[in-house]
């Protein structure tokens, strides 16, 4: 085991939990490396002269993501309403936007998303597209003979060394976008109970959003009637979602997009949405219940880079950079990676009035048996019609304790906590909780070479395996997926 020389996790390391990274991701930045910047061919003259050389108020007004036009030839190939040029003149994307800062027309003709896609052309494509063709990402493989009672999330272990304050990012796994388990029935009772009782705290969308926050819908239920046919259907049309997991039916339409997909799926969503002005992505819709120090309904309608002001080195060392990838990424680039911290408690919906720590009046009484090693899976695509930006996570919690069978882990954690940066490590846990785990990590680690699990003296380093560990797939049936 040593350092990994693999392109596969590209140098970003993660930030805390889930905490402010929904939305976060919460160092969203370092994707700069990932994805270069594309310019967009134009074969198509432009209708507009510039008559000056003064530089413009907002540059990323004039940078539109990659064009999405040639998959409607694919899915429209006979239609009179799709217009034939696959790239849209910057001008005319300009000059004829569809709106993300009020209520949306979508019966009004010749308004262009950033993606390129007119809103006439979005009517010819009706509801629930080949989502596949659309965004370029394959569908999800179907697993009928899934049981959900039996599946557990992957065991996510993104710790690196060296540790700095950047991203890990790869590439997306289409079959794990979305991720069932046998925690599916307590977390969604969970997930109900909270909104109920926090209402825009937790779901919100702001007019200006209504396109994307349908097309995530959509495309959200099109892969799990695919992933899991046995599970979930839709019927009559696309007009009823039928889930036989809660046994439940809802009439698509009958409530609010995000809505359908809070009362069926335990996970989050945040939707950014493109700024017709500026070129900036503010957050338009969300439904997030899994926090920790913060709300969603904080950060309704902000631009991104004030979203993670609280960030450790956010605003030095990620915000620009932040901003400039996220106005080219692709549609069929989605990026995934895993953040972390550790917990004295199952810290699920831990809002900013809420103390973090249950043991906040007596921490002397916390033991390791109370930690909780909280890992948010997290996701970030771009949708191909609206061109919003999504951020998708679900938050993993296991037992600190399981990590003393898990190969290496324990000596690589221990020198992330004990060497890393301080700002960085005490925004991932408690001062009571470091010490905690700092002395049984050190205690597992020194057994597991005493045992001959690890090599006496070796380089602490990022695993091969990241983000998992040697080893972690002969345990259970992880993922709910066919292809590991």
């Amino acid at each position: 085991m040593g350092h990994d020389t693999s392109a596969w996790w590209h140098g970003i390391e993660s930030t805390p939990m889930l905490g402010l990274a929904i939305l976060g991701f919460v160092a969203i930045g370092l994707l700069v490396a990932f994805l270069a910047p594309r310019q967009l061919p134009s074969r198509i003259r432009t209708l507009y002269q510039a008559v000056d050389e003064k530089p413009e108020a907002y540059p990323n007004a004039s940078v539109f993501p990659p064009s999405r036009r040639a998959a409607l030839e694919k899915l429209l190939p006979r239609s009179q309403i799709v217009k034939k040029e696959n790239v849209v003149p910057v001008a005319d994307l300009k000059r004829n936007q569809l709106t993300t800062k009020e209520t949306q027309d979508l019966n009004r003709k010749d308004q262009f998303t950033p993606t390129g896609i007119l809103t006439q052309e979005i009517k010819a494509l009706g509801k629930f597209p080949d989502y596949s063709v659309l965004s370029g990402v394959p569908h999800p493989k179907p697993n009928p003979s899934f049981d959900i009672s039996k599946a557990v999330f992957r065991p996510f272990r993104p710790f690196r060394w060296n540790y700095h304050q950047t991203m890990s990012l790869m590439k997306m796994e289409s079959d794990y976008w979305i991720e069932l388990e046998h925690n599916y029935f307590t977390r969604m009772k969970q997930r109900i109970d909270i909104w109920e009782q926090h209402g825009e705290r937790i779901m919100f969308e702001a007019p200006g959003s209504e396109l994307a926050s349908r097309e995530l819908m959509e495309m959200v239920l099109q892969n799990i009637c695919i992933k899991y046919p046995h599970y979930f259907q839709l019927e009559e049309n696309n007009t009823i979602l039928r889930n036989r997991l809660l046994d439940t039916s809802i009439v698509i339409g009958s409530m609010p997009a995000l809505e359908v997909l809070y009362r069926t799926i335990p996970e989050d969503f945040a939707v950014m949405c493109r700024n017709e002005e500026d070129g900036m992505y503010y957050l338009r819709s969300a439904m997030v219940c899994s926090s920790v120090g913060w709300n969603i309904g904080l950060h309704k309608n902000k631009i991104l880079r004030k979203i993670h002001d609280a960030v450790p080195q956010w605003e030095e060392k990620m915000a620009f950079s932040v901003d400039r990838w996220f106005t080219k990424l692709p549609t069929d680039a989605p990026v995934q990676r895993g953040s972390w911290g550790i917990e004295d408690w199952e810290a699920f919906f831990c809002p900013e009035d809420h103390p973090r720590s249950a043991f906040h009046d007596n921490a002397s009484a916390c033991k390791v048996e109370d930690l909780q090693l909280r890992c948010d899976w997290q996701t970030l695509r771009r949708l191909p019609i609206s061109g919003a930006v999504v951020f998708n996570f679900k938050a993993v919690f296991t037992p600190l304790v399981e990590l003393a069978k898990e190969p290496y882990v324990p000596a690589l954690l221990h020198r992330v906590i004990t060497q890393g940066q301080r700002e960085l490590i005490s925004y991932k846990m408690e001062p009571h909780v470091k010490q905690v785990a700092e002395e049984a990590l050190e205690r597992w680690a020194k057994k597991q070479e005493e045992d001959g699990v690890t090599e006496a003296g070796w380089q602490v380093g990022t695993l091969e395996e990241s983000p998992f560990f040697p080893g972690w797939q002969e345990s259970a049936d992880f993922g709910g997926c066919p292809c590991r």
